[in-house]
Formats: structure tokens, sequence, C-alpha cells
């Protein structure tokens, strides 16, 4: 298994020594080492382990050996090439081969979900196009001042020849909102959407204080539920809204979460609307609702997707029961 560990280590001469003893000790082989300058100084190490190893003792082992601040996650050989040679693939891909920047970007800065080690919140990285525009990208592993130079250099250069058009651009006002399914990709985002949300707003969805920021693990489990769907509104770059689609105890149940800005403006209906026939398509014959008695607002929004329910009270909530009898599956 190849890992991929940032520490930092104290300014002394001899700490890479004892790095390099630590890893040798256990088994574990350095196959390249980078260094970020700044402050502090950030060594990046890639390394191959024995099989069974976890992220867990992949720290302890950088730890003990001196190591402060800590981060372990998976990765690929294919990554463990120069890294000033992948940055300039990058370029040719979003130049020749007509690749997204921002897909490109994200790969190059490995933000896909890992479940680090002392997990602390995602760090955020704004660029900014020669638009005007930003690109905002956030992953568990903090970024260096050496990383945050680079992305923006890149991004500067391929903006420079004329390949700075997003997929989805925003738009100055009112944009059109985009439904679709959530995928792994939408973690960062989905998680973002959260912080943007009130506390009111956060307890209307979970019925409990939710502490954030939340885990990489929950984020993941919002967009991919093990028993379900879930989709997502999109408008501009950011996510508005989500919604999970999930079977619970035999019955099919839709939780949706608005942020506060875009609520009253049918972000909800799109999400009824989408859900129901997302729900069809799993076999569901009919999906419920469920809010805090004395919510008006999600019946409005119900009711607004253009259809009849049947509501019950349950222990002091209201149960929100829609027919799927006539609504048309939606699959992708």
């Amino acid at each position: 298994m190849m890992w991929r560990v940032r520490t930092t280590l104290e300014d002394r001469p001899g700490c890479l020594a004892e790095i390099a003893l630590g890893c040798g000790k256990s088994a574990v082989n350095i196959e390249s080492l980078q260094v970020f300058p700044g402050e502090p100084v950030v060594d990046e190490f890639v390394v191959t382990a024995p099989d069974g190893f976890t992220d867990v003792q992949i720290a302890r082992v950088f730890e003990d050996a001196g190591g402060t601040g800590v981060a372990v996650t998976r990765t690929a050989p294919a990554e463990a090439i120069d890294e000033p040679t992948r940055w300039l693939r990058g370029v040719h891909e979003v130049i020749e081969q007509g690749r997204d920047v921002d897909a490109v970007l994200r790969e190059l800065l490995g933000t896909a979900a890992p479940d680090v080690v002392d997990y602390a919140g995602h760090d955020v990285l704004d660029l900014r196009r020669r638009n005007g525009t930003e690109l905002r990208i956030s992953r568990a592993v903090p970024f260096t001042p050496v990383e945050r130079a680079r992305a923006q250099a890149l991004l500067s250069l391929v903006c420079d020849a004329g390949a700075d058009v997003p997929l989805v651009q925003p738009t100055t006002r009112d944009p059109l909102p985009l439904v679709r399914r959530a995928t792994l990709a939408d973690i960062d985002a989905v998680a973002a959407l959260h912080q943007r949300c009130s506390a009111e707003t956060l307890y209307h969805r979970y019925q409990v204080p939710l502490r954030m920021p939340m885990t990489t693990r929950f984020a993941r489990r919002l967009v991919m539920p093990e028993s379900g769907t879930a989709v997502v509104v999109q408008s501009g770059l950011d996510l508005v809204g989500h919604g999970v689609i999930e079977q619970v105890d035999g019955r099919w149940l839709l939780r949706m979460l608005v942020e506060d800005a875009w609520q009253s403006r049918g972000i909800g209906s799109l999400l009824v609307r989408e859900g129901a026939g997302r729900a069809k398509a799993l076999g569901a014959e009919r999906l419920t609702l469920v809010t805090a008695a004395g919510d008006d607002a999600l019946l409005r929004t119900v009711g607004s997707a253009g259809f009849v329910a049947r509501v019950e009270r349950h222990d002091g909530n209201l149960h929100i029961t829609i027919p799927l009898v006539t609504v048309a599956p939606i699959e992708d």
C-alpha cells in the first residue's frame, strides 16, 4: 500500500535521518520526498508500507520519529512522479486536451475525500480567474503556501491561454439552478453548504444541534447514502440545496436542506419533485418527509411542488407522505 505523509519537523540537523531510521525499523520504504518551504516548513513523503498497515500506524511511525501535525492519505504510484512534471502535465491537459481546469487542479492537489488522522476541518483555497470569478477548492489536509502559489500560477497560465471558461459559470443575478444526482465529487461542496447554513436551518434538517465542521465520513454518507440516493441543487459553482432519499425501517424518507439565502425561492419544491422521481425509480410507492409540528413551511413546499399529501402526527412531529402512483421515475 502506498501512502502520502505530510509532517512538520524540528529545524535542526538529523531530523530527516530520524524519520528515515524510524521508517526503516517499521519496514516502511520512502519512495519520494518533497519539501514545502514556509513557516513552518512542511515535508511530504510518499511511502510504501507492508499489507495491513493503516493510516493510524503510518502516522505513529512519523510521530515517534519526531514529526508533528502528521496527515496521512492513500495515494497511487502514478502520483509519485516528479511534482513539477505533474503540474506541467496538468497545464497540457487543460490547454491541449480541453480538460476542465477545476478537475485538473483537484487531482493535482489531491482533494478526493480521505479519512485523515486527526481531522480538524477542511482548508479552503480561493483562486481568482481572469474574468474576476473565483475558483474554490478545499480538502482535509491543509494547503501549503507553495501549493497555493502553484495552483494560482497554473490557473493564471491557462487563463492567459484562453482556457479559463468553467463548465458552469456563476451569473451576476438569478442564476438558473440545476438539479442532479449527487456524486463523490460533491463532498466538499455539501460540507460548504452546511457551513453556510444557520444553526436554525440545520436544526430543522437534523432535529438535533449539528456540530461543525462535519467529518469527511459524514459528508460522504450525505452524498452516497447506504440505502438510497442523494440529489443536489447547483447554482453557478455552489450547491444551494441537498436532499437524501433513503429507506429507513421499510419507509422511503426525503430529508432536505436549503441554504438560508435561497429559501422561499422554489429550491425546496425542486428537491421534492426530484426526490419523488428518484424514489419512484428505486421502487418506492410513497415518500415521507418528517418535520417538527407547526412547521408549515414544509407543507407549503410540498404543495408548491404539486403534490397532495397525507399529514399525520407522530411523537410531536409531522409526517408528510406523498403517494407516487402518478409520478414518473427519474433515472440517470
